[in-house]
């Protein structure tokens, strides 16, 4: 078994803040940005690939210019708690839905979705998630959303590996 492991340095921290406030910079780019060589930052950013740190890179869509125009987070529990991995599994593959997640409190599941109305959202619903096992569905409504975004995050001094 070959271990990798990646020192999370401030060399490190200052390529994960650049690459997260724009994943298109080449490396030329970034070692310009921090007086380093591009074969060292290469050899970075790979290493940190590899390990898992960086596990891709995407592009933010503007979700209204394609007529998705509603956005709704919907709660709601698994048939059986026993399930909640699978079904959670399963909702990640339904149309339009953007993101899921586990949480606490009275519901267990948390579905932020998109769609082109109220109608079309419920028929997903009805036709993709209840059939998974998803119940005590709860549809909260999106009022306005601006332009979705990712922050850069701010990455701890002490990293506890």
């Amino acid at each position: 078994m070959n271990f990798i492991f990646v020192k999370i340095d401030n060399i490190n921290k200052k390529i994960l803040y650049l690459l997260q406030k724009d994943a298109r910079m080449t490396y030329k780019e970034i070692a310009n940005e921090l007086k380093r060589s591009e074969t060292t930052i290469r050899d970075r950013i790979k290493a940190m690939e590899k390990v898992g740190i960086i596990q891709g890179y995407t592009a933010l869509i503007d979700k209204t210019a394609l007529g998705l125009n509603f956005f709704a987070i919907i709660f709601g529990n698994p048939a059986s708690s026993s399930d909640l991995d699978n079904i959670t599994e399963k909702i990640k593959k339904v149309k339009n839905v953007m993101r899921v997640y586990q949480i606490s409190g009275e519901h267990r599941l948390a579905i932020f979705m998109v769609a082109q109305s109220y109608k079309e959202l419920k028929e997903i619903i009805r036709s993709q998630l209840l059939p998974l096992g998803l119940k005590d569905e709860e549809i909260i409504t999106v009022l306005e959303a601006d332009s979705e975004f990712i922050s850069p995050l701010e990455i701890p001094w002490k990293i506890g590996f």
